[in-house]
């Protein structure tokens, strides 16, 4: 809580002498990423950076991540056709609209939202606002009210557009994600078991 208050250049300056690389990748913008790293360092005494270094290397880890909680786990991925997932997703947006999606933003938009819409101060960086279906509808609930009804339907399909592409990518980030943190290890996990019955086998014979 005391390093939420400071300002973000100055925790972005305090995290470059106690971790420059993490400090290289992070932006002072990102105010809750950084305050964590330093965090991090303030109670373990270890930089980030150095405890993500140290996680990567332990037996069964990997460049996005340490090992799994539980040894031997058992995962299921329900997969499917590229196209296929898509068109379910497209749906799967048509279904939350008819469910009262709009109505949901409006209300939120109005009553949390409306003092930084006058002062033009929203941003979409922070807190829920980075939650998919908030900045895609951002034209449409400040114009669409004072605008045309042609013009207010025109963004709203622009908006409801914007969030099936938008949920489309991240379903593609999120499948990218699962095949390089579990299924590209395996290649490497059967190669060392493959490597271990030939060293026993040499060492048996």
């Amino acid at each position: 809580m005391e390093l939420e208050k400071m300002d973000g250049y100055e925790l972005h300056y305090r995290l470059s002498q106690v971790d420059p690389e993490m400090a290289a990748k992070l932006h002072p913008h990102d105010k809750r990423k950084v305050a964590r790293s330093l965090q991090v360092f303030e109670e373990t005494g270890i930089s980030h950076s150095e405890l993500l270094s140290r996680q990567h290397a332990e037996e069964g880890g990997g460049p996005l991540g340490g090992p799994l909680k539980f040894p031997n786990p058992c995962i299921f991925w329900l997969y499917a056709d590229q196209a296929v997932l898509d068109q379910r997703l497209d749906k799967r947006v048509d279904e939350m609209l008819a469910a009262g999606l709009l109505e949901e933003l409006k209300d939120f938009h109005r009553r949390y939202n409306r003092e930084k819409v006058a002062e033009n101060c929203q941003k979409y960086q922070h807190g829920i606002f980075q939650s998919i279906g908030f900045k895609e509808f951002h034209e449409y609930l400040i114009n669409g009210d004072q605008c045309s009804p042609e013009t207010s339907n025109l963004l709203l399909t622009k908006g409801i557009e914007a969030l099936k592409q938008v949920t489309k990518r991240y379903a593609r980030k999120q499948n990218k994600w699962v095949k390089n943190r579990f299924l590209n290890r395996l290649d490497a996990l059967c190669l060392s078991a493959t490597e271990s019955c030939q060293d026993a086998c040499l060492h048996l014979s």
